[in-house]
This record gives structure tokens, sequence and C-alpha cells, in this order.
């Protein structure tokens, strides 16, 4: 990747890296919490926070394992906050999460290549429902509306499209991460 495209150049601003990051935090976030809402909630939080903190950073320095960290001890704050909640995941299995989640964040850029240069490859019909149910969030039911199919036909089109990605991207970035 070129430096001018790197998340964490010196050249960037913070506003910038903040912006840049928000999916990769929001990802790993759902890795420890699995309510989109309530991760949500911690990511702006965590926002706030690498706001707030801003001067600490050090430019040239690793942002995405700064903010990641940051992340980490915003979700122990709401857990703690929601811990009179019946279903918790104990510190050890966060922790475990937390890992997965930034060993994960390492091959994030080459895999959303993969995913742009794989959509791309799709057949049309594939990447229509592909781009209807994931970008604009149109459920299966109204696509095989709109497709004049039937739900199941549409359910099985939406199926064999993620497997062509899935098998696209992981031939393009060296297998499954």
């Amino acid at each position: 990747m070129m430096p001018e495209n790197n998340p964490d150049s010196e050249d960037a601003s913070f506003s910038d890296l903040m912006a840049g990051h928000q999916g990769r935090l929001i990802g790993y976030i759902r890795t420890m919490i699995p309510d989109i809402d309530a991760a949500k909630d911690v990511l702006q939080e965590t926002n706030m926070t690498l706001l707030r903190k801003s001067r600490d950073f050090e430019p040239g320095s690793n942002f995405t394992a700064w903010a990641f960290r940051i992340a980490y001890f915003e979700v122990l704050a709401w857990r703690r906050n929601k811990g009179r909640d019946r279903l918790q995941f104990s510190n050890e299995l966060v922790e475990s999460l937390a890992q997965t989640g930034e060993r994960v964040s390492d091959s994030y850029d080459s895999r959303l290549d993969a995913l742009k240069t794989c959509l791309e490859k799709l057949p049309e019909r594939q990447k229509t429902i592909v781009q209807r149910h994931y970008l604009n969030g149109a459920p299966v039911q109204d696509i095989a509306r709109e497709m004049d199919v039937k739900a199941n036909a549409a359910s099985q089109l939406l199926h064999r499209a993620r497997h062509n990605l899935f098998q696209c991207i992981n031939k393009l970035t060296g297998g499954a991460k």
C-alpha cells in the first residue's frame, strides 16, 4: 500500500486516522459485544476517548493498536456498567476475543481490497443481490419479489454469491484468515 493511503502514515491528520479506522473499530468491538446497538454505543465512547487523548498519540506510531487498546478498555467499562445483565462473557473470553480481533485486523486492508475485486468478478445477478442485501439492507423476500423469483431461489443465489466471494477472497489473500 502506498504511504499516502496508509491510515497509520505520519502525514495523516488525527481526524483522518479516526475516520479511516471506524470500520476496524466497530469490527473489533463487535468481536467482544455482539449486540450491534451496544457496539455502536461503545464505538461512540471510544471515539470520545480517542479525541480526549489525541494529544497522547505519537504521530508515526501504530494508531490501530493504540485505538484498539482504548476500545478494549471502553468495552470493559461497558461490561462493568452492564454487570447485572444475565448474559455476560467472562473477562478471559473478552480478552481472548480482543486478541483475535487484533490479529484479524492485520489482514483487514488486503481482505477489503480483495472483496472489492471479487465483487466486480461476480455474475451480474449475484452482484445485484449482494449489493441490494448487504449495501442497501433489503430483505431477501423483497429482493425476490423485485427479481420475480421465489424467496428460496433468491436465498440460494445469495448463498452462491457469498460462497464465490469467500473462495475469491481466500484465493487473492492466500487463505482464510
